[in-house]
């Protein structure tokens, strides 16, 4: 019998490693037929290329938290190859993963169905963003959310990075911040004349300021960002009506990215209607963190409407809020033997299945396709530069997007762009990038810039190329190399062009 019950309990605390070991064999296969585009490059680049105070002076057009970068740096500068982030996100999403299956209050099946959902899957550890780092924070500030008085630094630190991984968890962290603190002035009024649980507040207190300084720094990082990045155009109109349509039509994009689907604008008023419903169940039973969600949600409903349109990633991390909120309030009523908050434990689980469900046959095709298709040649067209292209050989891009994954992809090669004059590395986003100077003028820069060159490789793209009147002289110059890609902006062609 004693043996019977060493051998549950080690089944019960090690069951999840043979559903990890799988997680990670199906990305890693993934990540080895996954193409790395100008995102990714763009990340890996600045972490190369640039130093700390360089590194804050970029994100204001980067528009993006200095975290994910400072990871990268020290294997970016030790000069490690540029498919090696995918595996860092990997690493992050691995931890996330086996958090969720030890300690979410989840049924072990539901628990299953997330993890191997699009939600987990292919999305956050193949594409390498810093989107990775946001569901392992989630998770441990779930663990650490019921001990957060008396843990109060650690949790204040794991607020302060959430708040460092990307903008749209500002909404989240500042709430979270907002909630406690005042938790916290409540506890120090009501225990002042305590002294044994004086030292619990005080960590609070320090955890608080964690955070709040972190929010602070990122209005430092980001100050400018609206003005300095031209891809970014706030405009919020006059008529309040509009504005509410607006905020609709973000709303309804972000659900549609998140779970792969296409909803029409009467299956939205619908689904509109049952989130709202949800919202108020929720409430009922635990308001404050159903406040939480609700604010969060509509924080990032904002800025999808206002700052950056919802992506696949961007949205999903709506789904990672709904699994932390539900985290929080299922352990906290996890000893709750009301008949009626049983039915919503169950009711709440039975939706996150259903929506891991619709996401893993809404995103599996476009996961398909990134195996059988290149989702972006810019490691073909390195791959070919280098076993093709003798390095005595120039080679030139008509446009930086269609250059930043080929040069990432080729650390030891320079691609040089005639319209900043400058090495393809990362790209700033300014105004001047967008010049374009005409095909002669092109030919001028090359000339000076290589006086003994014979010819170049010129790098096309399907869109964005900067070189006016460059379609009219394509047809004479030699193709070498073309590859489409399942992004088609991530397609390029290789030209050969005399001088």
């Amino acid at each position: 019998m004693m043996y019977r019950n060493e051998m549950l309990k080690k089944l019960q605390k090690y069951w999840p490693v043979p559903f990890v070991i799988l997680y990670v064999v199906l990305n890693v296969f993934l990540i080895m037929h996954h193409e790395n585009w100008r995102d990714e490059a763009q990340a890996w680049q600045i972490a190369k290329n640039v130093d700390f105070a360089g590194l804050f002076a970029q994100l204001k057009y980067e528009g993006h938290p200095f975290l994910w970068y400072l990871i990268l740096m020290p294997f970016a500068k030790l000069g490690v190859p540029f498919g090696i982030m995918n595996y860092i996100s990997l690493v992050f999403m691995t931890a996330a993963v086996w958090l969720l299956l030890k300690k979410a209050p989840f049924f072990w099946s539901v628990k299953l169905i997330l993890i191997f959902s699009s939600f987990y899957v292919y999305y956050y550890p193949v594409i390498s963003r810093s989107y990775c780092m946001i569901p392992l924070l989630l998770s441990v500030l779930a663990i650490l959310y019921p001990r957060r008085r008396e843990l109060g630094i650690w949790y204040g630190m794991a607020l302060a990075f959430l708040t460092q991984t990307h903008v749209y968890m500002i909404g989240l962290s500042f709430l979270l911040s907002c909630f406690w603190l005042g938790e916290t002035v409540c506890a120090v009024w009501r225990d002042k004349s305590d002294k044994g649980k004086s030292s619990s507040l005080y960590h609070a207190l320090a955890g608080l300021g964690l955070s709040f300084a972190s929010g602070v720094f990122l209005l430092w990082e980001l100050a400018g960002s609206t003005e300095m990045n031209t891809s970014i155009d706030i405009h919020i109109s006059s008529s309040f009506s509009y504005n509410l349509y607006r905020n609709s039509v973000g709303a309804q994009w972000a659900v549609d990215n998140a779970l792969g689907i296409g909803l029409s604008e009467q299956a939205w008023k619908l689904t509109l209607v049952g989130i709202c419903i949800c919202v108020v169940f929720l409430f009922w039973y635990s308001w404050k963190e159903a406040l939480i969600l609700a604010g969060t949600f509509l924080t990032q409903v904002l800025m999808f409407t206002y700052v950056y349109l919802s992506s696949e990633q961007k949205a999903m991390i709506l789904i990672h809020e709904l699994v932390f909120v539900l985290w929080l309030i299922l352990d906290k009523n996890r000893k709750t033997e009301w008949k009626k908050w049983r039915m919503q434990r169950i009711a709440w689980q039975i939706i996150l299945t259903f929506l891991s469900v619709i996401a893993i046959n809404g995103h599996f095709q476009k996961i398909v396709r990134d195996v059988r298709e290149p989702y972006s040649a810019g490691k073909a067209a390195a791959d070919y530069i280098i076993n093709s292209v003798p390095e005595e050989e120039i080679v030139v891009t008509a446009s930086d997007l269609a250059a930043f994954s080929a040069a990432a992809y080729l650390p030891e090669r320079e691609i040089w762009y005639p319209v900043t004059e400058e090495q393809v590395s990362f790209s700033v986003w300014n105004e001047e990038r967008l010049e374009a100077i005409d095909y002669e003028e092109m030919l001028e820069r090359v000339k000076e810039k290589y006086p003994e060159a014979a010819g170049i490789y010129l790098i096309c793209g399907t869109t964005s190329n900067y070189i006016a009147g460059l379609e009219e002289y394509i047809p004479v110059m030699k193709e070498v190399f073309r590859q489409e890609a399942m992004l088609p902006e991530e397609s390029v062609t290789l030209y050969y062009l005399e001088l």
